[in-house]
């Protein structure tokens, strides 16, 4: 949240100001951070480089028409309401790739939650997590076991290398992985497929039809 503060140049209270406005208008919901504190109790010592570190919340558009609206139309109208249309053409070819990114990750949580359930495994806490470390797309947690995941909204298929840099980062964040979930826009590379196994998780496009 404070990152976006300081994107747009706007100070704190400033900005929760807006946030309030926009979470009572319905346009952005808020998450709060899974991350443990640092501080155990009052008096442990934390290391120099984290001493300032802000344990934050995320915003999220709640629609996907609003994330398109704010990155795409909103910073293309001036101050009479006008569009420039021909801007925000520019703009979706630039970036629009982007948009539906989000959305895969949210329909990806819901396959996940889907496939478990089909186990008799149900998933209590399901969503992003993020900490002073690195970005997980999915951290959920069931009856004693744990899921990661992340998901890919690109036009290559998913590597083995790409798997190894997700183990590497579980490793570092010191989270506990009993499955991994890599969902894929563009399939899976035939090493990675070789790779598969009970506790790794592979959904291609066609895994999501689970859910119509």
């Amino acid at each position: 949240m404070n990152s976006t503060f300081h994107k747009l140049k706007i100070g704190e209270n400033y900005g929760l100001e807006i946030v309030e406005e926009l979470i009572e208008a319905g346009i952005i919901t808020l998450q709060n951070s899974r991350e443990k504190t640092l501080k155990e109790y009052p008096k442990q010592l934390i290391k120099k480089e984290f001493r300032n570190y802000q344990i934050e919340p995320k915003l999220y558009f709640k629609k996907p028409f609003y994330r398109f609206w704010f990155n795409l139309v909103e910073p293309n109208r001036d101050i009479y309401g006008k569009i420039d249309k021909k801007q925000v053409i520019k703009d979706y070819k630039n970036y629009g790739y982007k948009l539906p990114s989000l959305l895969f990750e949210q329909l990806s949580i819901e396959v996940l939650k889907n496939r478990f359930k089909n186990k008799n495994q149900n998933l209590k806490i399901c969503g992003s997590y993020w900490d002073r470390f690195s970005e997980f797309d999915i951290y959920c947690n069931g009856s004693g076991f744990n899921v990661v995941g992340e998901c890919k909204y690109t036009s290559r298929p998913v590597t083995k290398a790409e798997l190894t840099k997700l183990e590497s980062k579980i490793i570092h964040s010191s989270l506990k992985a009993d499955y991994i979930a890599l969902f894929s826009k563009s399939g899976f590379s035939h090493e990675l497929e070789k790779h598969q196994s009970d506790n790794l998780l592979l959904f291609s496009l066609k895994d999501f039809r689970e859910i119509l």
